[in-house]
């Protein structure tokens, strides 16, 4: 199994996107799913984690993108890539694709579609057969923009926050604002600068407080001041427009009053998410997925009530409402981890090398011994087929044939010829007829992830009883190819089936 990622977000821009695929990548690196992925490196851009593996293609070219759809292809087919992800919107031509959702911004806000950028986000959405979403609400809007996606393939992995965004000391604070000259208590704005993040109403806001004066600002963004109004709303106070680093900013965080983010749309909130883990309330709109990330570790406040956020910096100084705040986020911070986002995501990838079995509500297997295939196995996988084909439940079916002892072709082949024959004897009806998949090789990785999936093993006298032995198949059900009859309660219940596979 392999697993392609186009490293293209290093080559544009060192934002949040950024650190969630480097923080992906040291996640897999110390893991098994490591063997897996290649990440192709646009013109040497992509950080270089010891453990993954790396292939080095083209830097991007916004004005040539059919140009690049085809050297994708091209790269994929040399790695035999069985499953294409993008860290930004690119595609192959064929190559089965995951897209990841970050945010549906241009979507919800409105933007101009004919930008190669907005275009190939939405080839990249068309063109997928699973998606993955760093929120629910971000899941939720894709959905709302793209109908067409069945809300099952969506699966959401919230992203996580370092350790090393945690409170600072004292002694840290006091040496940071020391080094940028901040002397008094101050708001922290991070990533200010676009006009969606709303910053206006933060400085509308600050301007009504009657002791203003006695507070600095810190933003991380850039542009914001370039406003006349802006620079009228901080009359008396000093603005300090910096560029840190993430240990800086887990101090600018840990110091603060407040972080304030007034944003009107997230496609997840990442600074809300460092802060509550720095011990630094919050002040944020009840926006997108703002509320999943902050829950109650947050005061709220509608993205345009200028008189509702002036209070909220008044009353974020009470020391019953900052104590309240600050215990609350450390404790909401938890539920956000890099491991946990690393294991959904490479979860899902894995399950998604599977949609090519087309696995059903019961999925069934038999492991032929096709050294055996022209002496006796050919009339047992005869019987099979029969009663598959012919089971009531047939509609649900996937049967899927382990192929390893035999090449591909060939199992296809016979099994192709067996289900014809049935059907020219038998004069089947095949519009509602089950599945039979050969399931070609599967790696360890794959068999965990389809185990739970199946519903039962249908022995045969001509198993192969080496493959069931390594793969401790003999714990699945197991049913005679006489006696496939399958209770109510496994069709709506089968996590009593499923149950076994952990158990044991």
């Amino acid at each position: 199994m392999i697993i392609v990622i186009d490293g293209l977000f290093f080559q544009l821009y060192n934002t949040g996107i950024a650190r969630v695929w480097r923080s992906l990548l040291e996640e897999w690196a110390v893991s098994d799913f490591a063997e897996c992925i290649v990440v192709f490196d646009r013109a040497g851009t992509a950080p270089k984690i010891p453990g993954i593996k790396y292939r080095t293609i083209p830097f991007y070219d916004y004005g040539r993108t059919d140009e690049d759809r085809g050297m994708l292809q091209q790269v994929c087919d040399e790695e035999g890539a069985d499953l294409f992800i993008s860290t930004y919107y690119t595609t192959p031509l064929s190559t089965p694709s995951v897209f990841m959702a970050y945010d549906m911004i241009p979507e919800v806000l409105g933007a101009n579609f004919d930008e190669p950028m907005w275009q190939e986000k939405h080839r990249g959405i068309r063109h997928a057969s699973a998606y993955i979403s760093i929120s629910e609400n971000t899941a939720c809007d894709l959905v709302k923009f793209f109908p067409q996606i069945p809300s099952n393939l969506v699966t959401v992995a919230h992203c996580g926050v370092a350790n090393n965004f945690s409170p600072a000391s004292l002694e840290e604070v006091n040496y940071f604002r020391t080094k940028y000259g901040i002397s008094k208590p101050y708001f922290l704005l991070v990533g200010a600068g676009s006009g969606y993040k709303n910053a206006n109403l933060f400085f509308q806001a600050f301007a009504k407080i009657y002791s203003r004066q006695g507070f600095e600002i810190v933003c991380t963004g850039s542009g914001i001041l370039l406003d006349p109004e802006f620079r009228s709303c901080t009359s008396g106070s000093t603005v300090h427009m910096l560029q840190l680093s993430d240990e800086e900013l887990r101090v600018a965080y840990s110091g603060a009053v407040a972080l304030i983010y007034p944003s009107k749309y997230e496609g997840f909130g990442m600074p809300v998410l460092e802060a509550i883990a720095c011990a630094c309330p919050v002040i944020t709109c009840p926006n997108s997925s703002l509320p999943e990330v902050a829950g109650e570790a947050a005061l709220y406040v509608n993205d345009d009530d200028i008189d509702a956020l002036a209070d909220a910096l008044c009353d974020v100084q009470k020391p019953k409402v900052r104590n309240s705040l600050i215990a609350a986020g450390l404790e909401q911070a938890k539920n956000f981890s890099w491991s946990n986002m690393a294991k959904t995501v490479s979860s899902a990838l894995i399950e998604a090398t599977l949609f090519r079995l087309n696995l059903k509500d019961i999925n069934l297997i038999i492991f032929p011994d096709w050294s055996k295939l022209e002496e006796f196995l050919g009339l047992e996988l005869v019987k099979v087929v029969r009663e598959i084909a012919t089971h009531p439940d047939k509609s649900k079916m996937t049967l899927l044939v382990d192929t390893t002892n035999i090449p591909d072709e060939e199992a296809n082949l016979a099994l192709s010829s067996i289900a014809m024959n049935l059907l020219m004897e038998e004069d089947l009806d095949v519009s509602d007829a089950p599945d039979i998949i050969a399931l070609g090789h599967l790696n360890e990785i794959q068999w965990q992830a389809l185990l739970p999936r199946l519903h039962a093993r249908i022995v045969l006298e001509n198993d192969n009883k080496d493959k069931i032995a390594s793969l401790a198949a003999e714990i699945t059900p197991t049913f005679q190819v006489h006696n496939l009859t399958f209770t109510p309660s496994l069709h709506e219940h089968p996590e009593k089936i499923y149950s076994c596979f952990y158990e044991q």
